[in-house]
């Protein structure tokens, strides 16, 4: 027998008030940057050799040549790097699933990195491509292409 639910809401499933919601929001994008600039600090101070706190800001401020503040700009370009990888990659993301109109559209799921793969081997079994910017263009344009086809 199926015991059906009341048409109404019960207090724990419904929905927060839009005043909560919005204080939630805007309480998210700080601590988000929070956590950010924190990750990033581990970066930099984590390594071969572990440096402090203290070190690391001295390095990124107060650069005077010694040791750690070699080390801090050395790992500096590794955690910018890691930094614009990723926004870059969720922006690629939020683009992709913005032209398809589906919260879970991704590169794999449509196809677009086995048509950057299979451009990138037929390049090298036909072309004799073996240069690493013949590879990426390759890659490029055999995404572009299976993008294209999904797309229409």
């Amino acid at each position: 027998m199926l015991v059906e639910s009341p048409p109404e809401q019960r207090a724990e499933t419904a929905p927060a008030p839009r005043a909560k919601r919005r204080v939630l929001r805007a309480a998210g994008l700080p601590v988000s940057v929070a956590v950010l600039v924190s990750i990033a600090l581990a970066s930099i101070a984590i390594g071969a050799k572990d440096l402090s706190l203290a070190q690391v800001w001295h390095g990124l401020f107060h650069d005077s040549g010694t040791y750690g503040d070699v080390v801090v700009g050395e790992r500096q370009s590794r955690t910018v790097l890691g930094l614009l990888a990723g926004a870059a990659l969720g922006l690629a993301g939020a683009v992709l699933q913005a032209l398809t109109r589906n919260p879970l559209a991704d590169p794999g799921l449509l196809g677009i990195n086995a048509g950057a793969s299979a451009a990138v081997v037929t390049a090298i079994t036909f072309f004799g491509v073996t240069s690493l910017t013949g590879y990426v263009w390759f890659a490029f344009a055999g995404a572009a292409g299976v993008g294209a086809l999904v797309w229409f």
